[in-house]
């Protein structure tokens, strides 16, 4: 069968274009990610000797050195593997759908198999053998892309100011190799349920049949799409109440299989849509209004193969995106309701305020307290690890006057020497409470053993530890500080502003509002997940749009006859062309309807998890993203789709209804 499965790829080049295509890029995609990966393993965790370092004990009594020159590239890897499983994610959705639309297309070549004496395993193993004479040449593909993208990828990386150091392109052979097994193992995964249902295919029933009105919801398609679709609603249930860490990957990948059963369930409940949303053509355009709709409604495996890809997509891009502006919506209202402070400083050179600004804002009789923090990095031993974790040295009863913070546990009064103050997450998290012990080490110093005498609650205000006076580092000095004014003086915080600038000296310090510092804050961050979401999302995207292109091509290159059959029927070829228009636009916005509906399910569920100091959570949505990302998908469809018309139709004739087929 394997001389049989290269000559119906020879044959049926047109049909397997789309999926090779498909799949090379997958490939390259996946390996272009990895190696991105690899280049932030392959940069040494202790870049410089002789940086201070701390040695504590976990429960075990295992002792762990930590040094405070190490690198974090865990911002950068999340990124990166996000990305990755954004790709996979996408990739994996465009393959099987495509192998098995290229199967579909192809009915009537398997029941006439079948009656010149094909078994259903031959007939499995032929399919096989195409689909593996397919991804082979498209993975090697792949790999060639991947070798010449990998590099530029790491360098606009580099570019993004994402990571903390310049990364070097590494070895890209274990990053290709992944890649490529991932590309076979899709086309394999792909085709094995496709080559099943070719396998049962009985000659009378191909031949009585047109070739995508067979039945397509089998057992198995209905049963992974049920139980998907309760994966996804159980996922989605539990968000809520699962706090803001584990929420995330819960509407993630809840939003993800609410998408893949939308999918799998399309033949179902698409065509009746289509039909409905196909009732204005009718009257607007009643020859080729009717055609699409008739089109689409007994067309169910291509409708649902068309609507797939852009489905997949904008739902895909829609969680992540939504999610990540919501997070930092969230973290900026919730920091804007705790502020009581009416003033916010910062050095105006370096990057901390010394301890004379503070002493000289203090001392202004206008300012009532002086809130500033001196963020640190110390080392927490655990039960079985230790690692790094913020801290910070300041008041707890002063930080309280600045902002609103609430005493979960303990009491809040100022930390003495042996005592900890620690954030409300850090203490569900790890397990600690007013009265635990906390093991903890500056760099440079001896471990320390002090006492929890309060967990509070305070929003990202607080952070995870917060330590006694005396626990001060020579390196830590805060790095801003919020100025809360006396009754007489709250009413004229921005004149109070410039006058404290002067007085302290513009070139020592800037103190603003806290509404104007807040709006310049946002927008660095708007900026920061911007570069994040462009790179989660913009080669996954740019992917998808082929694969809505192949998608069309695989279908409009079995649909010679009936063009041909129209024409000869007297449709004019300006209806055919519209009829091919009204079926791109009708299936594409049902596409973003039903992406637009699954985000905004996930995005509900996620946004009950999230907490706001005296309010909720506002949803925050890309919508210029979006925008352009369906407006991509619809333009990349009704080009291909007219082209593809247009082509049929020079080809259009007798001897077309005559085919080979």
């Amino acid at each position: 069968m394997w001389r049989i499965s290269l000559a119906s790829v020879r044959h049926y080049w047109a049909l397997f274009a789309g999926t090779f295509v498909a799949l090379a890029l997958g490939v390259a995609l996946i390996g272009t990610s990895a190696s991105a990966l690899a280049a932030t393993w392959a940069v040494p965790a202790s870049p410089r000797a002789g940086n201070p370092s701390v040695t504590l004990e976990d429960g075990t009594g295992a002792a762990h050195t930590l040094s405070s020159g190490d690198l974090d590239l865990g911002g950068v890897q999340s990124v990166l593997a996000m990305a990755g499983v954004v790709s996979a994610f996408v990739t994996v959705f465009v393959i099987t759908g495509t192998c098995a639309f290229g199967i579909a297309l192809r009915r009537r070549d398997m029941g006439l198999l079948r009656m010149v004496g094909a078994g259903g395993p031959q007939v499995r193993r032929m399919v096989l053998g195409e689909s593996l004479a397919v991804a082979v040449p498209a993975a090697l593909a792949g790999c060639a892309v991947a070798v010449v993208a990998a590099p530029v990828a790491v360098e606009a990386l580099n570019g993004t100011g994402l990571s903390p150091v310049d990364l070097r392109p590494g070895p890209l052979l274990w990053p290709l190799v992944f890649a490529a097994a991932c590309g076979l193992f899709m086309a394999v995964l792909g085709t094995l349920a496709a080559s099943r249902r070719a396998a049962r295919v009985r000659p009378t029933e191909a031949l009585r049949e047109a070739d995508l009105d067979a039945r397509t919801m089998t057992a198995g398609r209905g049963v992974t799409g049920v139980l998907t679709l309760v994966t996804g609603a159980v996922m989605l249930a539990l968000a809520p109440g699962a706090g803001a860490e584990a929420a995330t990957p819960l509407a993630l990948f809840g939003t993800m299989s609410l998408a893949v059963a939308a999918t799998l369930l399309g033949p179902v409940y698409l065509p009746p849509l289509l039909r409905l949303m196909a009732l204005p053509l009718r009257w607007a355009d009643p020859v080729a209004g009717r055609l699409a709709a008739e089109s689409v409604r007994t067309s169910r495996r291509r409708t649902a193969s068309l609507v797939g890809p852009v489905l997949a997509i904008l739902a895909v891009v829609g969680a992540f995106t939504t999610v990540l502006s919501t997070t930092g919506a969230a973290t900026e209202a919730d920091d804007r309701a705790r502020t009581v402070a009416q003033l916010v400083v910062e050095p105006s050179r370096g990057d901390s305020l010394s301890a004379d600004d503070v002493r000289a804002l203090r001392a202004d009789p206008r300012v009532a307290v002086v809130s500033a923090p001196a963020e640190l990095e110390v080392a927490v031993a655990g039960p079985d690890s230790v690692w790094k974790e913020q801290a910070a040295v300041a008041d707890p009863a002063t930080l309280a006057r600045t902002h609103r913070i609430s005493v979960v546990d303990g009491s809040l009064a100022p930390l003495r020497p042996g005592t900890v103050a620690v954030s409300r997450e850090f203490a569900d998290w790890y397990g600690y409470h007013a009265g635990s012990t906390v093991t903890y080490g500056l760099f440079g110093g001896r471990p320390v053993k002090a006492r929890v005498a309060a967990v509070l609650e305070g929003g990202s205000v607080v952070p995870p530890l917060l330590l006694p006076d005396g626990a001060r580092s020579a390196a830590a000095a805060p790095a801003r500080a919020a100025v809360l004014l006396d009754e007489k003086s709250a009413g004229s915080a921005r004149a109070v502003a410039a006058d404290l600038t002067a007085r302290v000296g513009a070139d020592r310090i800037e103190v603003v509002p806290s509404a104007r510092w807040f709006g310049e804050a946002a927008t660095d961050q708007d900026r920061l997940n911007r570069l994040v979401l462009g790179v989660l999302t913009v080669p996954a995207s740019l992917y998808a749009l082929i694969a809505v292109a192949g998608t069309l091509v695989m279908s409009y290159s079995r649909r010679g006859a009936e063009i041909a059959g129209m024409r000869m029927l007297g449709v004019s070829a300006g209806q055919v062309r519209r009829m091919a228009l009204w079926e791109t636009l009708s299936t594409s916005a049902l596409g973003v309807v039903i992406a637009a509906g699954v985000v905004a399910v996930g995005a509900q569920a996620y946004r009950g998890a999230l907490t706001v100091f005296g309010g909720e959570a506002p949803l925050e949505v890309e919508w210029g993203m979006l925008s352009a990302l369906t407006a991509a998908c619809v333009l990349a469809g009704v080009g291909v789709s007219l082209a593809a018309t247009g082509r049929l139709l020079r080809q259009a004739g007798v001897t077309l209804v005559a085919s080979r087929r």
